[in-house]
């Protein structure tokens, strides 16, 4: 266990706002806060390291379907993710990557996902409004 819990943003600052994740991220790391690391990633499989053994994990990331409803956020916990289906902007999902951890015991002690509907994730740089 590291002792530090981790914000972590997920997404890709190219694909307009799939970068809404990475966004987040940098607003909490300005906030400076005790026994938080905050880091930023581009792929769901680099979460297996930064997460493993954190007493919390806090992971947020754009999702994108065809009931996405722009701007609108979710909250999913561990269990949910198991049993819910969590859309996501990357090739391997929040839950895949949580089950995966699972399996190689390199979850953290809780995982709270937040969601934010997006609507465009083609390529270029700037969330829209």
């Amino acid at each position: 266990m590291t002792g530090e819990s981790v914000v972590i943003g997920l997404g890709n600052d190219f694909r307009r706002d799939d970068g809404v994740g990475l966004r987040v991220a940098h607003e909490v790391e300005g906030r400076h806060r005790s026994g938080v690391r905050v880091v930023g990633v581009g792929e769901p499989a680099e979460l297996l390291d930064i997460w493993c053994g954190a007493p919390l994990a806090i992971v947020v990331d754009a999702a994108i379907g065809h009931d996405a409803t722009a701007g609108r956020i979710r909250r999913w916990e561990a269990p949910e993710l198991e049993t819910t289906a969590v859309l996501s902007s990357h090739g391997l999902g929040l839950a895949q990557t949580f089950a995966l951890g699972q399996a190689l015991d390199r979850v953290p002690d809780r995982l709270v996902l937040f969601t934010v509907d997006i609507t465009d994730s083609t390529h270029g740089t700037g969330l829209t409004p």
